[in-house]
């Protein structure tokens, strides 16, 4: 292959990973900087998304409108999980929400598994974005494209809605002082529900985007919440500029290492995240920073 070739399309492959780490690991970083759970079942969520936009779009719903309902039916599903399952545990140690929150992830991927079977499933995008485009000179599958764009604007879009809007201002004064947004008459079990439901709509949105790329199976779910575990944990819980940094860097590394060595790649990223985590304990921006 020309090497400039090469160049660019491990490039964009890595943001491509990159973005897709971002996506499904914010909602869970922000589930956690804010209501201080850390929900096993998220990779199952993510897993949900996908078979939720396959079936929309086998039943003939144009892909781009079950882009919209998918991660919308997850958010469905994550105010359920909230309000009867996270809801009695608010006041426990973590310990509880990691047990049952464990145990919502068994039976959500048996689940699944008996709705949908144990089949690969391919999600068929629009035959546009199955065509490929040329970037500095060199061919490039359209779809990936997509999901950098798509990414690229949840990132701005998250953004703007923390740090530009009187909900962000919500989310963040929830975050660290909530005694505070209770004082001031606002409802912080609205808050915490609608901040889960907004985490696991983020997962499902990642969940069919990544459908069409890695199709669609029953251990999808847990493949990722393993990569979003190392990301949070690199950028640091709580904190969106470190895992934005963490995303891009686990998969760069992980892009590269599956590139050059194929049957290490994971050990690679493994033996990186402890190095961070040796001199950087806390992440590489610290926990509990929702910033």
């Amino acid at each position: 292959m020309d090497g400039h070739i090469f160049i660019v399309q491990t490039v964009l492959n890595c943001l491509v990973l990159g973005g897709l780490f971002f996506l499904i690991a914010i909602g869970l970083n922000i589930i956690y900087g804010i209501s201080r759970v850390i929900n096993i079942a998220h990779g199952s969520l993510y897993a949900l998304g996908a078979y939720f936009g396959y079936t929309l779009v086998a039943t003939g719903l144009n892909f781009m409108f079950a882009l919209i309902l998918a991660p919308l039916m997850v958010a469905i599903v994550g105010i359920v999980i909230e309000r009867v399952i996270l809801l009695p545990t608010r006041d426990r140690p973590m310990v509880y929400t990691l047990i049952l929150t464990y145990g919502l992830m068994v039976f959500m991927d048996g689940l699944l598994k008996y709705i949908w079977g144990d089949q690969i499933l391919f999600i068929h995008p629009p035959d546009f974005l199955s065509e490929s485009l040329t970037i500095a000179g060199v061919p490039y599958p359209f779809y990936r494209f997509f999901i950098l764009m798509a990414t690229v604007a949840s990132m701005a879009s998250l953004y703007m809605l923390i740090e530009k809007t009187k909900v962000g201002i919500i989310m963040r004064a929830a975050s660290t002082i909530p005694e505070m947004v209770y004082s001031l008459g606002i409802d912080m079990k609205l808050v915490h529900v609608g901040v889960f439901a907004f985490g696991c709509a983020l997962a499902g949105l990642g969940g069919i985007i990544a459908g069409p790329l890695f199709t669609v199976y029953p251990m999808m779910g847990g493949e990722m919440l393993i990569s979003c575990f190392v990301v949070l944990v690199v950028g640091g819980l709580g904190s969106i500029k470190g895992v934005t940094l963490a995303a891009l860097l686990i998969g760069t590394v992980q892009t590269l290492g599956f590139v050059f060595i194929t049957d290490y790649a994971m050990v690679i990223v493994y033996v990186m995240m402890a190095l961070i985590l040796l001199f950087m304990p806390k992440g590489i921006l610290g926990e509990g920073k929702f910033e």
